[in-house]
């Protein structure tokens, strides 16, 4: 009986230091960055097929996106705001440097306008070089160019924006 309980103890020993073993390495793997799924799942920029997000650029150290869309709905869109929420940190930013004096951006219907979008919090950028970041931003506007503005309600596209952040 006491060679049964020694051979199943030295059993269990042998394969808890191979297991031990298998836990530091994967450890050293995750510490040093290999396992990171954020480096393996590729960049996206999503807003739909009517506004087709065309390109983009985000910019740690100027602390901006700059975000080409194309209007495919048909009529031209009147872009009024722009509201930017990182993920898991909350609302940062909003149209700022690309708004002309009437305040709105008119896109015509199948061409590209850009968006520039500025931080707000300048003192305290949010956008780190080198990080992948998910951007939720919602874009509204106003479709067509009606005389009434009751006829033109305003209407609000979700999108997102997965990307490395740029020098």
């Amino acid at each position: 009986m006491k060679r049964r309980a020694q051979a199943s103890l030295e059993y269990i020993i042998t394969y808890g230091w191979a297991f031990l073993v298998i836990l530091i390495v994967i450890g050293a793997l995750a510490y040093f960055g290999v396992l990171n799924p954020s480096k393996w799942v590729p960049d996206d920029c999503d807003f739909g097929a009517q506004l087709e997000c065309v390109d983009y650029q985000v910019r740690a150290g100027a602390n901006d996106i700059s975000l080409f869309v194309r209007n495919n709905f048909g009529k031209e869109i009147d872009i009024t705001d722009v509201k930017i929420t990182i993920e898991d940190i909350g609302p940062v930013g909003l149209l700022k440097t690309s708004l002309p004096p009437n305040n709105f951006i008119t896109i015509s219907a199948g061409t590209t306008g850009e968006l520039i979008i500025g931080n707000v919090i300048d003192t305290n950028p949010l956008l780190f070089e080198g990080e992948k970041q998910r951007l939720i931003i919602n874009i509204t506007f106003k479709r067509g160019s009606e005389a009434n503005p009751n006829l033109n309600p305003p209407h609000t596209i979700r999108g997102s924006l997965y990307t490395t952040t740029k020098a």
